[in-house]
């Protein structure tokens, strides 16, 4: 198994991004445990998906903020005897300018 952390920068709401366009991530790397969490600072939501996220459509992830908290999204795949290719996950967000933090574990 590898590990691997970053951020995904969203620049345009409307225009989705793959995990698999970060550095060091291919589309064919497979994906047993992801952790995913918006940027406090973001002014929109994030939104995670396959190719079909939209700035409108997906796993909601709200930034949080004044009494609000910050969403986050963690799946384990090894529970359920799996992976998922880096390739097929996406995101999107309803403003310009926003970030997920990641962190994967992956198969080797």
């Amino acid at each position: 198994m590898r590990i691997h952390v970053g951020t995904i920068n969203i620049p345009t709401a409307g225009t989705r991004v793959q995990l698999s366009s970060h550095t060091g991530i291919k589309a064919t790397d497979r994906v047993l445990w992801l952790h995913f969490s918006p940027r406090e600072d973001n002014t929109g939501e994030i939104f995670v998906g396959m190719s079909d996220v939209s700035s409108t459509q997906g796993f909601e992830l709200d930034p949080g903020g004044a009494n609000k908290q910050k969403d986050k999204l963690i799946m384990d795949f090894r529970g359920v005897g799996g992976s998922v290719p880096a390739g097929d996950i996406w995101f999107d967000a309803d403003t310009n300018a926003n970030k997920v933090d990641f962190a994967l574990i992956f198969e080797d």
